[in-house]
Parts: structure tokens; C-alpha cells; sequence
């Protein structure tokens, strides 16, 4: 079989399609729907989705996107992606169209001027980047459990990694239009799946300030965290790890640097929050 490899287009028809392969792929994610879907590609303010789609004829056999973003990178901002969306059709499985979407990918978005690619991998993809895609495993994201606030510590440590938010993205990101959030005291939180818990996204500091919402997610007192973030101090905060057992799969960062310079993170220099990628 010859495939047809064109970078992603974001008009009606290619909305449409790539739902419908979203779909086939993840049966279980009530998520994407079309409207979901034109949310996420077109319109992110920071520019719409870029990857690539592979196709047999006319039918979408396989699509990998990413989603432009902004970051501090060693202190200096860029434009980089996020590695967000893969699905290949069942029938079209187990012909190796992954990498060659990716290393299509990966080489467009180095043409058109994007520093990096950063993206959260569970434990049966996180090989296939490290070893195929030539990232760097940054490392496991933590998971804890527990109530109130999050004490920061006094501290000036260098960070390597910081997403860039604004006033008109974190507008795009909340108005996601399958779930519901809410914003109390500077803390963006949603609904997760389990019975009595809610997801923090992010801790603004101070320097950012969100105005709070009306929505309400039920009755959740316990409050789930997830992310890289070495200025918390853990020790006075009432956050405790959940065993790597009882998580459904643990969650990598991984990173590609797209530039020649080689440039690579410490985990201690990382400050990645549930925000920062579409665990909500």
C-alpha cells in the first residue's frame, strides 16, 4: 500500500475527519467531538495545530498533532509544541506510520521556527520517543493526594521549563467546550472520574490574577495534584504520593529539542502543571 503523507489541514472537512478517526481510535473518550476538536486546532491563539496526517486514497489512515505553545526556555521564551494527539485506524495498524509522521512533523515545525517539543508519554509510548524519536525522558511527573493550599518555598533555583500563560490563552484553555472548571482563589480545579476528588490544573501566584467562577464541581473535598514543581515545599503542605502501584500508569515528560543546540532539562528546573497539558 502507498500512503499519502500531507501536513494537517484545519478547514470543515479536515475537522471532520480527524474527529472521526479520534473516535475509532479512542472509543472511550466522550470527548472529541467536532466542536472539541476545532477547539483544540483552530482556535488555540497561539497558532492552530501542526502535524501530520497519512492517507490511503482518500481515507485518514493515520495523524499526529501538535500544539503550539509558549515557554521560558532557560529563561528565554519561545514558541515550541506540545505533543498532544496520535491515533492510527485500526486497520492501518502495524505499518510503522507513526515515526514517519513524526520525523515529517518534527522537521516542519523546525522549518517554520519552533524550538521544541515537549509532551507527557505513559509507560507503553514513552520507549518509542526515547529510543524512535530521540527524546529526553525529563522524568516521572509526580501524583499526590490531598486538601488546601500549596506552600511554596523561598527559593531563586534556575528553571529550565516554564509554560507561558496570558490573559488570552488561559481564556482559550477554559473555555475547553467538554469540561466544566472552576477558578477559586487563584486555583483552577475540574472534575476527575473518581468519586469525591477534583483535579488542580494550577496554582497562579500572585502575579497573575483569575477572577472567580461560579461554577461548582459537587461534592470533592479531596484534591488531586499532578505535575513537576521542585519550589513546593511538600513537607508543609497536606499532600501525600500516591504509590506508583495504585496510578493507572505513570506519566513522563519527555522533551525534543528542535534547535542545534543540544539543549536538555534538569527535572529539579521544570515547572510542569495538569494546565500545561490536556490531562483536563
Amino acid at each position: 500500500m502507498s500512503y499519502d503523507f500531507l501536513p494537517i489541514k484545519t478547514d470543515g472537512e479536515s475537522i471532520h475527519k480527524i474527529t472521526n478517526l479520534l473516535r475509532v481510535t479512542f472509543p472511550k473518550a466522550e470527548k472529541y467531538t467536532e466542536e472539541f476538536v476545532k477547539w483544540q486546532y483552530v482556535e488555540n491563539p497561539v497558532g492552530s495545530m501542526i502535524g501530520f496526517n497519512a492517507f490511503l486514497n482518500d481515507e485518514l489512515a493515520a495523524h499526529y498533532a501538535l500544539m503550539p505553545i509558549k515557554a521560558l526556555v532557560h529563561g528565554k521564551e519561545e514558541k515550541g509544541l506540545l505533543s498532544l494527539n496520535t491515533a492510527t485506524h485500526p486497520q492501518h495498524r502495524g505499518k510503522k506510520l507513526f515515526p514517519i509522521l513524526a520525523a515529517k512533523s518534527y522537521q516542519r515545525a523546525s522549518d517554520l521556527g519552533f524550538g521544541f517539543v515537549i509532551g507527557v508519554a505513559n509507560a507503553q509510548s514513552t520507549s518509542g520517543f526515547l529510543k524512535k524519536l530521540d527524546f529526553q525522558l525529563v522524568g516521572m511527573l509526580n501524583a499526590k493526594l490531598g486538601w488546601g493550599k500549596i506552600v511554596q518555598k523561598n527559593s531563586n533555583n534556575h528553571i529550565d521549563y516554564q509554560r507561558v500563560w496570558d490573559d488570552e490563552s488561559v481564556r482559550w484553555r477554559l473555555a475547553n467546550p467538554e469540561l466544566k472548571y472552576q477558578v477559586k482563589n487563584n486555583r483552577v480545579l475540574a472534575p476527575t472520574d473518581s468519586f469525591g476528588i477534583q483535579g488542580i490544573l494550577k496554582d497562579f501566584d500572585a502575579s497573575y490574577r483569575l477572577k472567580n467562577t461560579q461554577n461548582t464541581l459537587g461534592f470533592r473535598p479531596i484534591q488531586l495534584w499532578i505535575g513537576i514543581d521542585d519550589k513546593i515545599d511538600w513537607k508543609k503542605s497536606f499532600y501525600f504520593d500516591i504509590p506508583k502501584k495504585m496510578r493507572p500508569s505513570p506519566l513522563n515528560l519527555i522533551f525534543k529539542d528542535l534547535t542545534e543546540k543540544g539543549r536538555e532539562f534538569n527535572f529539579s528546573g521544570v515547572q510542569f502543571s495538569a494546565l500545561d497539558f490536556d490531562a483536563y
